[in-house]
């Protein structure tokens, strides 16, 4: 009786096509929350928290994030289809 070892990616490729979807519900208004925090620091204070800025790289540090990591966030924050969202500079 011979064995056959299958390859990991093809194993982990099965498993998440019977696995159910795990976001069944819409993320925007969860990421919309995240972008009203952000409009404050436009609209009271006049500043942007846009990657590369010092208030970016504020909230970068208290978020424990590298700088790709952030720099991701803010670009998933700007493409979400929210006013708050999109309107962040």
């Amino acid at each position: 009786m011979t064995s056959r070892i299958w390859p990991a990616g093809l194993v982990i490729s099965l498993l998440c096509l019977s696995l159910p979807a795990w976001a069944s519900t819409d993320l925007n208004p969860d990421i919309d929350k995240m972008c009203q925090g952000l409009a404050v620091i436009n609209t009271e204070l006049g500043a942007t928290a846009a990657p590369g800025t010092p208030m970016g790289q504020r909230m970068q540090t208290e978020l424990s994030l590298t700088q790709a990591q952030y720099g991701a966030l803010w670009s998933l924050m700007k493409l979400t289809s929210t006013r708050t969202c999109s309107s962040l500079f």
